[in-house]
């Protein structure tokens, strides 16, 4: 192989090295296990990108993609029988995550606890920061749950105040 070409496998090499890298840095704002005490991720992590959103989210894909889509990130929390599930979406740029915020939370009242707004019930959490929405969903009611969403939120948006946008 001449001098060109294997410079340009290199490129071609760190390129994908860099995507990888880009794609596996929303895996990185997930807690590890014990947040909160006891609870522990269940399931491998997920990735969706492109067209693949529509595979998680069939009827609301449109959505995200009209704000700039750029991926996904989806990792389930139990502990024993309850389960959080955590989605962190990536956008392109605030604009986007901020418009899918106000579509997603129309006529319902938000709060400062979380990102630069959320909405919280006793089901989900959902709030945004930069270009960042993230959405933690339980499917029963209890302090259990809440506390889990809580205290799942609460580190994600940690997370979030350290990245620069």
């Amino acid at each position: 192989m001449t001098r060109k070409g294997t410079s340009a496998w290199l490129v071609i090499l760190l390129l994908a090295i860099a995507a990888t890298v880009r794609a596996n840095s929303l895996f990185t704002l997930f807690p590890g296990d014990g947040v909160p005490r006891g609870w522990s991720r269940r399931g491998e992590e997920r990735l969706f990108s492109g067209s693949a959103l529509y595979q998680h989210i069939n009827g609301g894909a449109e959505m995200y993609h009209q704000h700039g889509f750029d991926r996904l990130a989806v990792q389930d929390y139990a502990k024993g029988d309850h389960e959080v599930r955590v989605e962190i979406y990536r956008m392109s740029e605030t604009a986007g995550a901020t418009a899918v915020f106000a579509e997603m939370t129309a006529g319902l009242v938000t709060q400062k606890q979380y990102g630069t707004a959320c909405v919280l019930d006793e089901y989900q959490v959902l709030f945004f920061r930069g270009p960042y929405c993230v959405s933690l969903t339980t499917y029963e009611s209890g302090a259990e749950p809440a506390a889990a969403m809580a205290a799942l939120a609460a580190r994600i948006d940690a997370s979030l105040v350290g990245l620069a946008f």
